[in-house]
């Protein structure tokens, strides 16, 4: 059964109300953040959802893409 196409604008709106930010004041200190430093976060991957969910080409990617590098070993 073939994958359902859901517009990216729509795919958007979802995450953005799924990455709603609660209780921020003390997941901030729990970890030892500023909370601007969290909003600041929250901000960058809003601007960064439209990349992040546009639909891939379908097929293989070039092998460049799919692998990351080897670490080269003394």
């Amino acid at each position: 059964m073939p994958r359902r196409k859901v517009e990216l604008e729509v795919k958007v709106e979802v995450m953005r109300e799924c990455l709603h930010m609660a209780d921020v004041e003390n997941i901030s200190r729990k970890h030892g953040v500023s909370e601007r430093a969290a909003y600041n976060w929250y901000t960058r991957v809003l601007e960064a959802l439209p990349d992040i969910l546009a639909d891939d080409k379908p097929g293989r990617k070039p092998k460049a893409e799919s692998a990351p590098p080897r670490s080269s070993r003394p």
